[in-house]
């Protein structure tokens, strides 16, 4: 073997095989290429069932990853599927695309009952009017944003569709049909197919049992083994009974936004230690007692010289993650469909429901369609009223986007520079935008030493 440096990529190769190559590395000393020309499907196979399955070394299974389309799944499934931190998606857009109004998931068990009628009525009278909406809200928008005589004529048709998708989405229910891409290795895979099989709804059993299906044509052996996780499905129902138990008689609180309720209360102090302690030769206990003794004006300026070089695309450096963070937000679905998908932080996600309320833009109530908005919003409370009693968690599928939802986040301070950043900028919809500017604020309030720094649009 040669001393000249080589970095290259194994093309063309099954996941399997490029898995048991990179493997073979710790006991092999052929180089990566010469490992992987003396493999084939079924050595590969054999390998990954003594060390993968019989032994347990699953980090092997990292090394083979999957890229799978998901098609014709509700919005509610998506956030079930997309609730996995290593794994990369993207998902059609409620903002840029219009959706067909006879596509959305009808369950069917909910659908063989004598409530499958409502279901569908409420449903369909949703697409109805998302569908009447559109145009009304485009000869509106057209009215308040007049064409510039510089933009292009196709340009400004663009534009226009996407504020009033921007303002009619919160009428699609989360029933609706979508697609989405998945990029995810076979260790995370594996446990993103069990939690899908240990679901109680049925759409999300089904779609794990394909998801499945789908990526054994590609690894047969390290998705193979899972099945539905009696310790996922049990616990959910005795800690929902307690929950229930527990908290049923408490009055609640829909107020909306994002609030801050856990945070470090030494966060200036845990930051500047741990930046001087990846420099110095100490132990974290040595160096955190001399930061409680430093002035406030030298722990701002370690701070300021650890940020003041970045650029626009520069992350803070990663001593920032020691920070943390915890936000119980109430928000639309809407903006939890997009913010859900940040994935460098811990989520906590209750059921849907209509209980919190809903949201509607200024832009609807200014085109005169607040009246029969509020109508679907009616409408929609009646029917999941009455199915909720017989199907709780089916329920969820009739309610819109615009109805509001409770998540709990926990989130480093490294990710909320990123998080504040993007989505409170001008491009984003005025929903998330609003979240990350109280993010923020709530930073801000406890912190100013550490918010300073951070780029937010408060426009």
């Amino acid at each position: 073997m040669g001393n000249e440096r080589r970095v290259y990529t194994l093309n063309g190769l099954p996941p399997e095989v490029i898995s048991v190559a990179f493997a073979k590395c710790s006991r092999s000393p052929e180089p990566f290429d010469v490992i992987a020309a003396e493999l084939n499907a079924d050595k590969s196979r054999q390998f990954h069932e003594k060390w993968v399955v019989g032994y347990g070394h699953s980090s092997v299974a990292e090394h083979a990853v999957l890229s799978l389309a998901v098609e014709n799944v509700s919005i509610l499934a998506t956030k079930v599927i997309e609730d996995n931190r290593l794994a990369s998606y993207t998902e059609k857009s409620t903002r840029y695309q219009v959706y067909d109004k006879t596509r959305y998931f009808k369950p069917k068990n909910l659908m063989q009952s004598d409530l499958g009628r409502l279901y569908e009525e409420t449903v369909d009278f949703l697409m109805d009017k998302y569908q009447e909406f559109i145009p009304m809200m485009a000869a509106f928008l057209k009215k308040k944003y007049p064409k510039a005589p510089e933009i292009p004529g196709n340009l400004y048709e663009i534009q226009i569709k996407n504020k009033v998708l921007d303002n009619i989405r919160y009428v699609l229910p989360v029933s609706v049909l979508t697609n989405l891409g998945m990029t995810v290795n076979a260790r995370q895979l594996e446990h993103a197919i069990v939690k899908l099989l240990s679901h109680p709804l049925e759409e999300m059993k089904e779609i794990g049992e394909d998801v499945k299906k789908a990526a054994l044509s590609i690894t047969p052996t390290l998705v193979k083994h899972t099945n539905p996780n009696n310790y996922f499905i049990e616990t959910d129902k005795v800690l929902e009974g307690f929950a229930f138990e527990k908290t049923n008689d408490l009055k609640p609180d829909n107020k909306g936004g994002a609030f801050l309720v856990e945070w470090d209360s030494e966060a200036e102090d845990k930051l500047v230690a741990a930046l001087l302690y990846r420099y110095s030769k100490h132990s974290y206990a040595q160096v955190k007692r001399l930061v409680n003794s430093l002035s406030v004006d030298d722990k701002e300026r370690i701070i300021d010289e650890s940020l003041s070089r970045r650029e626009k695309f520069d992350a803070p450096l990663r001593e920032f993650e020691h920070i943390f963070y915890t936000f119980d937000i109430l928000m639309d679905y809407g903006a939890f469909r997009d913010i859900q998908r940040h994935r460098m932080c811990t989520q906590s996600n209750q059921d849907f429901t209509v209980e919190n309320g809903y949201s509607i833009t200024d832009e609807v109530i200014e085109a005169g369609l607040d009246k029969e908005y509020k109508l679907c919003m009616d409408k929609v409370v009646k029917a999941y009223k009455e199915i909720v009693k017989q199907f709780p968690k089916e329920a969820q599928y009739v309610i819109p986007l615009a109805f509001k939802k409770r998540t709990l986040f926990t989130m480093n301070l490294r990710e909320l520079h990123h998080f504040i950043k993007l989505r409170s900028g001008k491009m984003g919809h005025i929903s998330y935008r609003r979240i990350a500017q109280q993010m923020f604020d709530c930073i801000a309030e406890k912190h100013p030493l550490l918010a300073k720094y951070i780029m937010v649009d408060k426009s």
